[in-house]
C-alpha cells in the first residue's frame, strides 16, 4: 500500500512534469531547425494564433498568416546559412531561446518565446533584429 502511494503521490507527478519539459523542448528544437533551414512554412506550423513579430523593418502583432508571409519574404531577401544557439530556457512565461540567425547578407539576433500554455505550445513572440 505505501509504494502504491508513493508511486501515486510523488512518481506520477514527476513523471508528468518531465514529459511536459520535453514537449516544451522539442517544440522549441523544431523552431531552431525550421530556422537553421530558412523553412517559413515549417516556422509557421509553431506559431500561436497571433503573435508579436519583430523583423528589421517592422515590429506589431500579426496573425499567423501575415507572420509567415512576412518571414517567407525576409528569408528570400535574406538566404538562411545556419543559425546558432546562444541560449535557452524554461520560465514561468513559456520556454525561450536566443541565437544568432547566419544569412548570406549578414547576421541577426533572435529571441524566440514560446507560450506557456500545454503540450501545443506555440510561438508567441519572435524577433529577428540587425546586430548592432
Amino acid at each position: 500500500m505505501k509504494i502504491q502511494m508513493l508511486l501515486a503521490g510523488v512518481l506520477l507527478p514527476a513523471f508528468f512534469a518531465l514529459s511536459i519539459a520535453a514537449t516544451r523542448q522539442d517544440a522549441i528544437e523544431a523552431v531552431i531547425g525550421a530556422l537553421k533551414n530558412g523553412n517559413a512554412t515549417q516556422l509557421a506550423g509553431r506559431f500561436e494564433k497571433e503573435l508579436m513579430l519583430t523583423l528589421p523593418d517592422q515590429s506589431l502583432p500579426v496573425s499567423k498568416a501575415q507572420a509567415q508571409t512576412a518571414i517567407a519574404k525576409f528569408f528570400t531577401a535574406y538566404p538562411v546559412t545556419g543559425f546558432e544557439l546562444k541560449h535557452r530556457g524554461n520560465a514561468p512565461g513559456g520556454a525561450f531561446a536566443i541565437g544568432t540567425l547566419l544569412t548570406e547578407k549578414g547576421q541577426f539576433r533572435v529571441n524566440i518565446f514560446m507560450s506557456p500554455a500545454g503540450p501545443k505550445e506555440g510561438v508567441r513572440e519572435l524577433r529577428i533584429q540587425t546586430m548592432d
